[in-house]
């Protein structure tokens, strides 16, 4: 997808997530209407700690990695907003395209918050050597390394990914030692499923 594919996506999508930005969520609706407003009141209280943990992320690293760092922030930006439109306008002209909008929003920001919470506590929190070591001690004929791509998934060709992962992963190795290859497989993971 192009910049200016993107941009007119973007552009369309906001008057509808806007009005219903000062709508009271309910629950218990299961009405698009109901559920933009939930999924975009959800994505917003995601984004603000986000945000929150992007600035703590940038003040407990040395200058160097701070640059690093918003580098990787950036790409991250673009991968997101290009994912999350691509899955969007795959679904149009449904009504329900503004929720599955927001619902990649959401996956892919609480997945890019792990990640920043990650480089600050050196805590993958998301369980994925966890399961891999499990899926390796009950499967003899698989090694963790196996498991581990097994988990992953099929590989994820999007060039926006690539650069923002190879950028995160390179980092990761350098401040947690994680495994570059193992880093790029752990991200893949936590990607929505329906990609």
């Amino acid at each position: 997808m192009n910049r200016r594919s993107l941009f007119i996506g973007i552009l369309l999508a906001v008057p509808m997530v806007t009005v219903y930005a000062g709508e009271t969520c309910n629950p218990d609706s299961f009405s698009n209407p109901d559920l933009i407003i939930c999924g975009q009141q959800t994505f917003e209280k995601v984004d603000a700690v986000l945000n929150e943990q992007y600035k703590k992320a940038l003040t407990s690293l040395a200058p160097a990695e701070q640059s690093h760092l918003r580098d990787v922030q950036k790409n991250w930006v673009l991968f997101k907003e290009s994912f999350c439109e691509e899955l969007y306008q795959s679904t149009l002209p449904g009504a329900e395209a503004p929720i599955e909008r927001l619902g990649c929003l959401v996956q892919t920001t609480t997945a890019r918050l792990g990640e920043l919470i990650g480089l600050q506590t050196g805590l993958p929190l998301d369980g994925f050597y966890k399961a891999a070591s499990a899926i390796a001690g009950k499967d003899s004929e698989r090694n963790l390394a196996a498991a581990i791509e097994r988990l992953g998934g099929d590989e994820f060709n999007d060039p926006l990914w690539k650069t923002y992962a190879e950028g995160h992963c390179e980092m990761a190795g350098r401040l947690l030692r994680e495994d570059v290859a193992y880093c790029a497989v752990r991200m893949r993971f936590q990607l929505p499923m329906n990609r």
